[in-house]
This record gives C-alpha cells, sequence and structure tokens, in this order.
C-alpha cells in the first residue's frame, strides 16, 4: 500500500511537472569551480535552465541579485526588440534656415539628430553630398546642431567624470545629435626610416577644436606598438597628448578616445564634409536645443542602419553609447516628457524585466528584499541590480518570440571568434561549446570587480538551453582577479554541460 501511495504521488507530480510546465530542480553537484570561489568571499549568482520544459540544468543562489555590468544589454536589447523591430532605423535630417538664391544660402544649415547609434562617417558623407546636390555652393550663416530631440541629458558619473579628462573610449557622451559613438580616432602611420617621428592625423579630417601634443617615434621591425593617448578639455578645446612608438613595418594604428562635447565634435566633422564636397561654409558652430521652427526647410535626410545591425555592436564589443542611446530612445517613444534621463531610462527598463520575471514559470520567485535596478540600459554603472533568474527570464522571453529572437541570437558573439568572447571557452574540456555556444559578457573593476555572461547554447541531441552567471568582488575583498572569475564561469559551464548532453 505504501509502495503504492508513491507511485501515485510520483506519477502526480511528474504529470503537474508536464502539464503545468513546472521547473525541475537540478542535483547539487555543480559549478565546484564557482563554490570555491564564494567560499572565498565572491558572491555568486547561477542557473542553467533547458528552454523546452524547463528544466533547472544547474544553479547557485539563483535569485541573489548583484551588479551585472554589461549583461545589461540584453534586457535592453529584447526591450528594443519588441517594442521596435529589428528592422527599425533612425532618420538624422540638414534643414536650411533662410533665403536661397542662385546656389547662395543666406541663412544656416541645421544638424537634426534624432539619436541615431549608428551615425558615422560614411552616412555623414551622404548629408553632405545631398546638402551639395540641393543646389547650395555657399552659406552665409552659421552650422546649426541642433540637439532637442533629447534635450539636455542627464548622464552619469562615468561620463561626467570623462568631460574633464578622460584615457577611454567608454565614457563618451550622448546627446541626440551626436555622432562616431562621440569617439575620436587618431590615425598613427610610420615614418619611412627609424627614429623618425611618425605621421599623425585625425579621422577624417582635421579640426579647429581638436589639438594633439606629443608624438610618437618609429622604432626597428618587429617591435611592440606601445601608444599612449589622454584627452583634456578646457574651454571647449580638447587636448589628445600622445606618446609611444611605432614599428617601422606597422600598418596605420587607429586609437579611439571620447570626446568632450559630442554636439560640437558633430558639427566640426559635418562642416568639414561639407566643405569637401564643395560648399563654401565659414560661419561658426551654434548649438540649438529648441524645437525646430515651422519655417524651417528640410533639405537632406539619411537613414541609419538597422537595429539588428545596431545590435552587433551592442553585444559584440558591448558598445555602452550604442546601449545608452536607444534606452534614451526606448524613453522618448514611453515618456517624451523625461526625455534626455537615464535614469528614467533605466525604470522603463525595470519594469520590462520585471514583467518578464513575472510571466516566466517563475514568477513567484521574487527577491523582495532587493528588487530589480536598472540605472541604465548599458551597465556602465555598478548600481544595475539583477539575479541569474531574471536574466534567464528575459533569455527565456526572447526565445519564444518567434519574430525577434533570430535577430536577437545573432547578434551575440561566437566563442573564439568574435567580440568579447574572442578569448573564451580555450582549454581542452571547454573548447567544445565554442560551437555551441553564443553569449554576452559583463565586466566591471570598480568598486568592486564584476565578471558575468549570460545566453544561449545547444545541447547534442539540439535542444537549446539559456544559461546566466553573476560573479561580484565584496567591499572587504573587491579586487579578486576577473581572470580568475572568467576561468571559473568557463570551466563550470563546461562542465555543467559536458559534449554528451
Amino acid at each position: 500500500m505504501k509502495n503504492l501511495k508513491k507511485i501515485i504521488i510520483y506519477f502526480f507530480f511528474v504529470t503537474a511537472n508536464l502539464i503545468f510546465n513546472i521547473p525541475t530542480a537540478a542535483s547539487t553537484d555543480q559549478f565546484p569551480k564557482l563554490r570555491k570561489l564564494e567560499k572565498e568571499g565572491v558572491q555568486i549568482s547561477a542557473l542553467v535552465v533547458r528552454l523546452s520544459d524547463k528544466k533547472i540544468i544547474a544553479e547557485l543562489n539563483p535569485d541573489k541579485r548583484l551588479s551585472p555590468a554589461s549583461t545589461s544589454k540584453l534586457i535592453l536589447a529584447a526591450k528594443a526588440l519588441e517594442t521596435w523591430g529589428s528592422n527599425k532605423t533612425f532618420t538624422s535630417q540638414i534643414y536650411m534656415r533662410g533665403h536661397l538664391e542662385n546656389g547662395v544660402l543666406n541663412g544656416d544649415l541645421i544638424f537634426y539628430g534624432a539619436g541615431d547609434p549608428s551615425l558615422t562617417n560614411e552616412k555623414i558623407w551622404f548629408l553632405a553630398s545631398d546638402v551639395y546636390r540641393y543646389g547650395i555652393k555657399k552659406v552665409t550663416g552659421k552650422l546649426i546642431v541642433n540637439n532637442s530631440f533629447f534635450g539636455k541629458i542627464k548622464e552619469d558619473g562615468n561620463r561626467n567624470a570623462g568631460k574633464a579628462r578622460s584615457r577611454n573610449a567608454y565614457d563618451a557622451p550622448l546627446s541626440s545629435s551626436a555622432i562616431n559613438f562621440s569617439v575620436l580616432a587618431i590615425v598613427v602611420n610610420p615614418a619611412q626610416k627609424v627614429g623618425q617621428s611618425a605621421i599623425i592625423a585625425l579621422e577624417p579630417y582635421a579640426m579647429e577644436n581638436i589639438k594633439i601634443n606629443g608624438k610618437i617615434i618609429t622604432t626597428k621591425e618587429n617591435k611592440n606598438a606601445q601608444i599612449s593617448v589622454a584627452r583634456s578639455s578646457n574651454k571647449g578645446i580638447d587636448t589628445f597628448t600622445i606618446s609611444g612608438s611605432i614599428p617601422i613595418n606597422s600598418t596605420a594604428q587607429r586609437i579611439y578616445r571620447s570626446v568632450s562635447n559630442p554636439d560640437f565634435y558633430a558639427g566640426e566633422t559635418l562642416k568639414a564634409f561639407i566643405k569637401s564636397s564643395g560648399v563654401n561654409i565659414s560661419g561658426k558652430i551654434v548649438i540649438e536645443s529648441q524645437s525646430l521652427l515651422k519655417n524651417d526647410r528640410l533639405i537632406a535626410e539619411v537613414d541609419g542602419f538597422p537595429l539588428d545591425w545596431q545590435l552587433k555592436g551592442l553585444f559584440q564589443v558591448s558598445n555602452n553609447f550604442i546601449a545608452d542611446m536607444l534606452a534614451l530612445n526606448l524613453l522618448n517613444d514611453a515618456s517624451p516628457k523625461n526625455k534626455g534621463n537615464l535614469e528614467e531610462s533605466g525604470k522603463l527598463l525595470e519594469n520590462y524585466a520585471n514583467i518578464a520575471v513575472k510571466e516566466s514559470p517563475w514568477g513567484e520567485i521574487i527577491n523582495k528584499n532587493l528588487p530589480i535596478v536598472m540605472e541604465s540600459g548599458s551597465g556602465l554603472t555598478p548600481n544595475n541590480r539583477l539575479s541569474a533568474r531574471d536574466i534567464i527570464s528575459v533569455l527565456d522571453r526572447m526565445y519564444f518570440n518567434g519574430r525577434e529572437f533570430p535577430a536577437f541570437l545573432a547578434a551575440l558573439p561566437i566563442p573564439g571568434d568574435e567580440g568579447t568572447l574572442k578569448k573564451r571557452f580555450q582549454t581542452s574540456s571547454e573548447k567544445f561549446l565554442q560551437g555551441r555556444l553564443r553569449a554576452k559578457t559583463g565586466t566591471l573593476s570598480e568598486p568592486v570587480n564584476v565578471n558575468a555572461l549570460g545566453g544561449y547554447s545547444r545541447l547534442q541531441n539540439g535542444e537549446w538551453i539559456s544559461f546566466a552567471i553573476i560573479a561580484n568582488g565584496i567591499k572587504s575583498k573587491p579586487q579578486i582577479e576577473i581572470k580568475n572569475l572568467r576561468e571559473a564561469i568557463d570551466s563550470d559551464l563546461a562542465r555543467v554541460l559536458p559534449p554528451e548532453l
């Protein structure tokens, strides 16, 4: 009789699992390296799930909300795809304000940016060429950069700190009229002889408000390039101090650094392209934040690259500029009165993530003591808080979105081949995952070291799994080597998903 009861109970739970899709718990012998790090003080949240039946393959503190770094971008990308679809583009425009007669514009040109994260030199060239083709040969007035689409942007601490000085590209400032990711390329070519100063140029053109100090020395062949570039900014002038060396057999080296003022940088670049197209324009660059005037006439426009293209940059090189520009665009659509506020765009993403969790098979498991926090879509702020289960809930939601999942998956980098995963899963016991897995990384070093990974993998039988692993240092032991965190994540994920699965 007792055995019969056991059989009935077992049959009930198996049937309930099949009918109601109740997630199945995993065994306890999991994540040995992550557990070892946990004993050393690292905070871990990890979850691996089979998507077809929601079976939990492995878990470790799956509801602990930690700093996810750039795996935050998974939430942003999912929200963007659900809102707009993968073919969404943003349109940048040029207007004229004044009277055109015999090729002379007695008035101003106005560049109006609509928050296109992908507006680069190629698209600027199209705009500049179309100004000339419109019949404008000379402009007597100003070149106005109108940033009213986002208005004044309330930026995060990293970007504010980078306005005075920077050695990075990731702190690039935001504007609806920004171009080239608000990043300047300094191009270094070796001289013809060893010992001579290398040739240094700005790409695409020299600019009045950009100065370069220092020099690079040409060295013998087979020497590694050692180039240092730092920016300081004062009274609208960006000064890039450069030093180091470049081998004589080297090709051109490009060093990317953020600019301090995205609107002036956009204006100077556009002005240089307009001049090169054959238009005489010498007026000042002026920044305008009010709406366009009724009589401003549209004379040129260009669509940016579609969203699925932009997601590749978002995921593969973890572009923070793309992330936060997309987040501000989402906010513009949802709540125009709050435009330009990154924290408000973060709340939009928080709401989306909470909905994804509540509608997932694990909706009843919510960490009420520490809620989801999304202060930015990029994850550049260390204040974001997500658990492995939160990320899995969004991955699960996207997997069952038949329309947009292909674009979401295709944008994720391939281990051993692309972007931030190019040097991951390299050991003999991990390498099999290079042919199965696509994922987004996350890394921060302040105030504590953070490493995270979230994405999808195929099993040998063709089944799909999703995974999310977050590892954080703690205040008393903040600087545990990121390399050690990364190696533990890769090793344990390969253990959880062995080749025979």
